[in-house]
């Protein structure tokens, strides 16, 4: 009897992770809905479903709490990113001294 009355206590906890899904998407599904701009002339909020929800993102924020020396995909991009910045700046700067 001690069995059935722990998978009646599962079966209930499942359904209710069940319900919790649903509520998510449920809320997700607003949020997604969500626009911004005047009434005439709505614009959606997110431009792509990776502005709404990333899951790389995330992927890469749990790997790093778990893993010491995880670098994430998106820091390694970020600095990229920052160093062609730098140098772009760092030429744009020579050809101002050129034309001075």
């Amino acid at each position: 009897m001690s069995d059935y009355w722990l998978g009646m206590e599962a079966y209930a906890i499942k359904k209710t992770l069940e319900r919790e899904d649903l509520a998510l998407q449920a809320w997700m599904n607003q949020t997604v809905q969500a626009t911004k701009g005047s009434d005439k002339h709505p614009q959606p909020m997110y431009k792509k479903f990776e502005d709404f929800y990333d899951a790389n993102e995330l992927e890469d924020n749990i790997r790093g709490e778990f893993e010491p020396d995880y670098v994430s995909k998106h820091a390694i991009e970020k600095n990229e990113q920052d160093e062609i910045r730098s140098r772009w700046d760092a030429i744009q700067k020579m050809r101002e001294r050129r034309n001075k």
